[in-house]
């Protein structure tokens, strides 16, 4: 199996819903509003794919960057069936390969995932903060 991870413009929501929606990621994102995750998507600066060589969607990397000094990345996802093969790990190489070596990365994990994050290199703290948003769907 080869897997072929690139920057990306232009993913559809429709790609990202089937890919999310088989991850863990999937139960806190509004699949189910197409339009909503499309204005996301359109919004970041930053799209990272893995696709394999039908290229079909299996993981990707979003993120908001000012290219200069700190990426935020709202999603690190892996379809179910693909994880386990290093995609996640690969995908957040070249998320940093693509921001240059001035930017860091920084994100929320989900509960249960720090171990995966630590497991690729990042730095855990336990100093973020952010405030939750006033509609959910």
């Amino acid at each position: 199996m080869s897997i072929i991870c690139a920057q990306e413009t232009g993913l559809t929501a429709e790609e990202y819903i089937a890919c999310v929606g088989q991850s863990a990621l999937g139960p806190t994102r509004p699949l189910s509003n197409t339009e909503r995750v499309q204005a996301y998507l359109d919004s970041s600066n930053i799209i990272v794919t893995a696709r394999d060589t039908n290229g079909t969607l299996v993981g990707l990397f979003r993120g908001m960057t000012d290219w200069n000094w700190v990426c935020y990345c709202a999603d690190l996802a892996v379809a179910e069936s693909y994880q386990g093969k290093g995609i996640g790990g690969t995908l957040m190489d070249k998320a940093a390969e693509v921001l240059g070596p001035g930017v860091t990365i920084a994100l929320l994990s989900l509960p249960g995932a720090e171990g995966f994050y630590k497991k690729i290199g990042l730095t855990q703290t336990d100093a973020a903060f952010y405030r939750d948003r006033t509609h959910r769907s």
